[in-house]
């Protein structure tokens, strides 16, 4: 195997553990706000229960994690649309997680707003806002490693691009 090969096989395998522990860790924060507002809107949330939130968002987080394994798959087969569609998501997440991070301070002030409009729950809105940097911390390096194997990296950059065609071609002009 090629050293862009492993290089690939890398980057899916860590796109995989950290989409799976940032949904672990979102689906733990997740449940905690859930069940307050469970608990507190009851008549409101009805066909809303925890387990079928629950249910939905497992099963958003698997078909993600699906259609993102069919993606690095076409990467690995070096399919120039598949490094292309990772590297403009991966731009956009890049931007995201640096405004989010930029603006963290204002977001900090926020929290009292944030209470206001939903009266009645008790949440440590100072504890979800601090997991939201954390994550955007992660999220930043794992995008920004992915930009760098997929964009800067030359060796993979070259694998992506057309061969240039032959001289003696047919029907190619002289």
């Amino acid at each position: 195997m090629n050293s862009t090969s492993v290089k690939l096989y890398r980057l899916r395998g860590i796109f995989v553990a950290y989409y799976v522990l940032k949904s672990v860790a979102g689906a733990i924060v997740a449940w905690g706000v859930f069940r307050q507002l469970a608990d507190n809107y009851r008549a409101e949330m009805r066909p809303w229960t925890p387990g079928a939130l629950r249910s939905f968002s497992l099963a958003i987080t698997v078909l993600v994690l699906v259609l993102a394994w069919l993606v690095f798959g076409q990467l690995l087969r070096r399919r120039n649309w598949a490094r292309l569609l990772l590297l403009v998501l991966g731009w956009l997440a890049v931007l995201s997680a640096v405004f989010s991070l930029l603006t963290a301070s204002q977001l900090t002030e926020m929290s009292g707003w944030l209470a206001r409009l939903v009266p009645g729950i008790d949440l440590d809105w100072e504890r979800l806002l601090r997991f939201d940097r954390v994550q955007k911390v992660f999220e930043l390096l794992f995008w920004g490693y992915l930009i760098a194997v997929l964009q800067f990296d030359r060796a993979v950059r070259a694998e992506f691009q057309p061969g240039a065609p032959s001289a003696d071609a047919p029907g190619e002009p002289k």
